[in-house]
């Protein structure tokens, strides 16, 4: 009997050792398409590098982006997504916008402002109390290359900042 006693006790001690250990990890478990989320992410301001990863009509005064991995682990394909902030000199943004609205015509935007974005941009966002900047979308076409097949340029109000977001197959 001493020894059934003994048996129970440990594995009632494993057990509660192991559940304690599941518990503990609470952001391990996250879906790894939540890109929405201000966690950290890791930024770039390589505009060359950034040219060879997407087409740049204008070079950019100023640019910073972040690729992020859109896959979720049950899927053969390689999702990702990039997101660039870039600032264009006041001729250049114009004939961007000039360009865009050849394949279609604005329309009101809201871009939710990443904790990595150039400090005007986060200050901008900041005056509505809401986090988003306002914009203009437009069709990323111009800024197309594989292995990113769609996408906006959403230029901010006010500002020669354009926000762009591609995405892959």
């Amino acid at each position: 009997m001493k020894i059934s006693r003994a048996k129970l006790i440990l594995n009632l001690a494993l057990s509660i050792f192991l559940l304690n250990a599941c518990a503990g990890n609470k952001t391990a478990n996250t879906n790894a398409l939540d890109v929405d989320s201000k966690t950290e992410v890791a930024a770039n301001d390589d505009i060359e590098a950034l040219g060879k990863i997407i087409k740049l009509p204008f070079a950019p005064e100023e640019t910073t982006y972040s690729e992020i991995n859109l896959n979720d682990g049950s899927s053969a394909t390689n999702k990702k997504k990039i997101i660039a902030v870039l600032k264009f000199s006041v001729e250049n943004a114009n004939q961007i916008v000039a360009q865009a609205e050849k394949y279609n015509p604005p329309a009101p935007a809201d871009v939710d402002a990443e904790n990595w974005f150039p400090p005007e941009l986060i200050a901008k966002s900041q005056e509505t109390g809401d986090e988003f900047l306002k914009g203009a979308a437009y069709t990323a076409d111009d800024f197309l290359q594989p292995p990113y097949v769609n996408g906006r340029l959403t230029r901010i109000n006010d500002t020669n900042y354009f926000v762009l977001e591609l995405f892959s197959s």
